[in-house]
């Protein structure tokens, strides 16, 4: 099964629009340039997180700038990680904000992957993003962007220690130490910010309680209605599965089946960062892979996936992997064949 789309909230693309303008370039018509519309309804509210990512590499030649991450994460604002933002602001301190970060980070992308370690002086957030393709501005953007709000709970009292990066630095790598205040180090093993606890428990500038409590249910109902979504997205792929063998469902077929308009549907997938038919496709290619593995011949594969031709299956094969399926099994075998105890590296 596939995990749903990487998503990430809009206010963040906005964010890169607003600091276009801010330095005397036009956002509307880099995002005109870039075929993007902020304010299109399909978007409901989040976008597909390699788009995010590529609209960031987009903005880094139309600004010629190599660090806009980390100047649009200086930027930062609260409504640009929408709730969860104006909830850290409002909330205690920044200790609170750390847990509100660890409960509701969803709200804001699920691409990111963290953890947590912590002492009697120090926090340490590890952090990765599950695309492994992602521009080295994103990475910036999210390590600027948090030293931007925990500054403004803390009354400008929270500082990095050290930050770790797993790319490179781009072209001018001591320019992070001058822009974040802080040692930096590059291609290390995983992202890494390091801060003082000190500073992060420093009542918020912005503490209010009442308003608080309003944010963290409204937070509670958006987790919520992202698990709804994740449902949804397992009860279809489970129905286009047992329907390929008959051939691939329609849209409409599928909303029929599921008991949804259409426009309700792809709002819902839209939600997650999803497409329909590409959710076909990514479905087709991964029971692909697991038919090969398990021997099927490619006849048999192919009307298991809904293809009426079995070049047709062919075809979308070598789309997805870069190779024809006669290929990729041989590839197998011969993995397989090397891993077993004993055999000897080109052993026949």
């Amino acid at each position: 099964m596939t995990t749903p789309r990487l998503h990430v909230a809009i206010e963040l693309i906005e964010a890169i629009g607003e600091y276009l303008d801010t330095i005397g370039k036009s956002a509307e018509a880099f995002f005109q340039q870039q075929g993007f519309a902020v304010d299109d309804d399909h978007n409901n509210g989040y976008s597909d997180f390699a788009l995010f990512s590529s609209i960031f590499e987009a903005a880094a030649e139309y600004a010629n700038d190599d660090y806009i991450g980390l100047k649009v994460g200086e930027n930062f604002l609260a409504r640009h990680w929408g709730r969860l933002g104006y909830l850290i602001m409002s909330g205690e301190n920044g200790m609170e904000g750390i847990q509100y970060i660890q409960r509701f980070a969803t709200i804001v992308t699920n691409a990111l992957e963290m953890k947590w370690i912590t002492d009697s002086e120090t926090l340490s957030c590890e952090f990765s993003l599950q695309d492994s393709r992602v521009s080295r501005h994103v990475v910036d953007y999210f390590v600027s962007s948090s030293l931007a709000l925990s500054r403004a709970t803390s009354n400008d009292q929270t500082r990095y220690l050290s930050v770790c990066f797993q790319h490179d630095g781009g072209p001018t790598p001591p320019f992070y130490d001058e822009f974040l205040q802080t040692s930096c180090y590059f291609n290390q093993p995983c992202n890494q910010i390091t801060v003082d606890i000190d500073g992060l428990r420093q009542v918020s500038a912005f503490r209010d309680p009442r308003l608080k409590k309003i944010l963290e249910e409204h937070a509670n109902q958006v987790l919520e209605s992202l698990a709804v979504s994740d449902e949804l997205v397992e009860k279809v792929q489970r129905y286009i599965v047992e329907a390929l063998p008959q051939g691939t469902p329609s849209l409409k077929q599928t909303c029929e089946h599921i008991g949804q308009t259409e426009r309700s549907f792809q709002r819902a997938l839209a939600k997650q960062g999803i497409n329909y038919q590409e959710m076909v496709d990514d479905l087709r290619m991964r029971m692909a892979l697991e038919y090969i593995r398990n021997d099927y011949n490619f006849l048999d594969i192919a009307m298991m996936l809904g293809y009426s031709e079995q070049s047709a299956f062919h075809r979308a094969f070598k789309r997805w992997t870069g190779m024809p399926p006669s290929r990729y099994r041989r590839s197998l075998t011969q993995s397989n064949h090397e891993q077993k105890p004993g055999a000897e590296p080109g052993a026949e």
